[in-house]
């Protein structure tokens, strides 16, 4: 057997194709979502109740750190690190994740967002029994410093 040695040149040649790939991959893949269609606030069956409840929690620079650390967690793999709906794990949805920074999911009371966070709606999961109310709360804190439009 035959085996030419790995040359520099070879190497670098091999690290392009293998970096082509994996862009060409990525850009597939963040494309592959742009047709799906997403959940319409008209699909959510929210009680009246929850459009009355307010956020308990004190906007803080602690709250908001600790709603950052959970959305980075929890979050950004649907949702991306901007909020746009364009997370990487979103990509495979049936439904492409909400956009959080449009004016249309912020004309939803905080009380809404509550309960769809609490209670989900497939293919977005239910963060009843896994965050507590504080936790939720403080997620929602985040979300409105830094993706509601000013």
């Amino acid at each position: 057997m035959i085996t030419s040695p790995i040359t520099p040149r070879r190497a670098v040649c091999a690290t392009f194709v293998v970096a082509g790939m994996l862009t060409t991959g990525s850009y597939v893949l963040a494309r592959s979502n742009l047709g799906k269609p997403t959940i319409s606030e008209s699909h959510w069956k929210v009680p009246a109740r929850a459009t009355k409840k307010k956020n308990p929690t004190k906007m803080s620079a602690a709250n908001i750190a600790a709603g950052k650390t959970i959305f980075t967690t929890n979050c950004v793999m649907c949702h991306g690190v901007h909020g746009k709906g364009n997370g990487t794990a979103g990509s495979f949805l049936s439904h492409k994740p909400a956009n959080l920074t449009t004016p249309a999911f912020w004309s939803q009371s905080p009380g809404v967002i509550f309960w769809k966070l609490t209670h989900g709606k497939t293919p977005m999961p239910a963060f009843r029994a896994t965050l507590s109310r504080h936790k939720r709360w403080q997620v929602i804190d985040y979300m409105t410093s830094a993706f509601k439009p000013r």
